[in-house]
C-alpha cells in the first residue's frame, strides 16, 4: 500500500479499510505530487479557452450563415459543414483524451519514483486505463491509497477513454460500453423489439435486429465535450486540493482554500454542462 492514510494518520494497510472520502484524506508524502496539478489545470485552461472554443465558435458561425443564405447550394455546404463541426468534435475529445491520460501517467511515474525508486516504471508506461490486473486505476490505488471512483469525475472520465477508443477504432468493445452510458447520443436508433406508433402507422423493430448502432452513427453534443473537459480540470483541481490537505502545518490561506474547494465541490452537479440521458 502507498504511504497514505486519513487525516488521523493512521497507516493504511491491506486489512483497513480506506476510506473515500477524499475532502478527508492526506498523503504522507507529498511532494511527489508537486505543482503538476496546477499546471494540468492552466494548461487545460488555455486549450479550453484559446484553442477549442474559438474554432468551435468559427464553425458555428459558417453554419448560421448557410442557414440564412438565400443561395440554394447553401444546403449542400451546410451538410458538409456539420458533418465538419462533428469531426472537429471529435478530435478535440482525443486531444483531451491524450492530454488527460499523459497526465495521469505522469502523475503515477513521479509517484513511483519517490516512493519506489522507480520499480514500476515499465509497468506504468504499458498499463492499459482498466484490466483486471496492473492497469493505469490499480496502480493509481497502489499508489496514493484510494481508488478513482473515490472522485466523483470518475465516471466522466472512464467515459471518456471509452469515447476515444471509440472515435479512434470505430465499432467495438468501446463503442457499446458508450451505447451502454449513454444511449441518448445516438437520436435516430431503435433497440430490437422496439415499438413506435404514430396516427395509423406502427414501426416495430424486429428482435433479430443488431443490438449496438454503428459509432459512425453518433451526435455528439457541444456540452459533452465542455463536460470531459470540465471534469479533468475538476479531477485535477482534486489532485490539487488533496496535495495541500496533506500540509501538517497550513497557513490561514491554506486552509480557506481548501474550504472554497469543498464548497465548490458541493455544487458540481448544479454546475455540470451535460449529463448521459436514456
Amino acid at each position: 500500500m502507498a504511504h497514505s492514510e486519513r487525516l488521523t494518520r493512521s497507516n493504511n494497510s491491506p486489512n483497513v479499510k480506506v476510506d473515500c472520502d477524499i475532502t478527508a484524506y492526506a498523503w504522507l508524502e507529498h511532494d511527489s505530487v508537486g505543482l503538476l496539478a496546477t499546471s494540468h489545470v492552466q494548461s487545460f485552461a488555455l486549450f479550453h479557452n484559446s484553442v477549442v472554443r474559438p474554432s468551435l465558435a468559427a464553425l458555428d458561425q459558417e453554419l448560421q450563415a448557410l442557414r440564412s443564405s438565400d443561395d440554394p447550394s447553401s444546403v449542400f455546404l451546410e451538410d458538409d459543414y456539420v458533418e465538419l463541426f462533428q469531426k472537429t468534435l471529435e478530435g478535440f475529445l482525443l486531444a483531451t483524451q491524450s492530454m488527460w491520460e499523459r497526465g495521469l501517467r505522469q502523475l503515477l511515474t513521479d509517484r513511483d519514483k519517490k516512493l519506489r525508486d522507480g520499480a514500476n516504471a515499465r509497468a506504468l508506461q504499458n498499463a492499459r486505463w482498466s484490466a483486471p490486473h496492473d492497469c493505469l486505476q490499480t496502480h493509481f490505488e497502489d499508489l496514493f491509497g484510494l481508488p478513482l471512483t473515490a472522485f466523483d469525475t470518475y465516471s466522466d472520465l472512464d467515459l471518456l477513454q471509452s469515447l476515444a477508443n471509440a472515435i479512434r477504432h470505430g465499432d467495438g468493445a468501446s463503442s457499446q460500453k458508450v451505447y451502454r452510458a449513454c444511449p441518448g447520443l445516438w437520436l435516430n436508433w431503435l433497440q430490437p423489439c422496439s415499438v413506435i406508433e404514430g396516427g395509423p402507422f406502427t414501426i416495430r423493430v424486429p428482435p433479430d435486429a443488431p443490438a449496438f448502432p454503428p459509432f459512425d452513427s453518433i451526435t455528439l453534443p457541444e456540452a459533452l465535450l465542455e463536460q470531459m473537459i470540465q471534469s479533468v480540470v475538476w479531477f485535477w483541481d482534486d489532485i490539487e486540493h488533496m496535495r495541500c490537505n496533506s500540509f501538517r502545518r497550513k497557513h490561514p490561506t491554506v486552509e480557506q482554500k481548501i474550504e472554497r474547494w469543498r464548497g465548490q465541490r458541493r455544487q458540481r452537479l448544479a454546475d455540470r454542462h451535460w449529463t448521459p440521458s436514456v
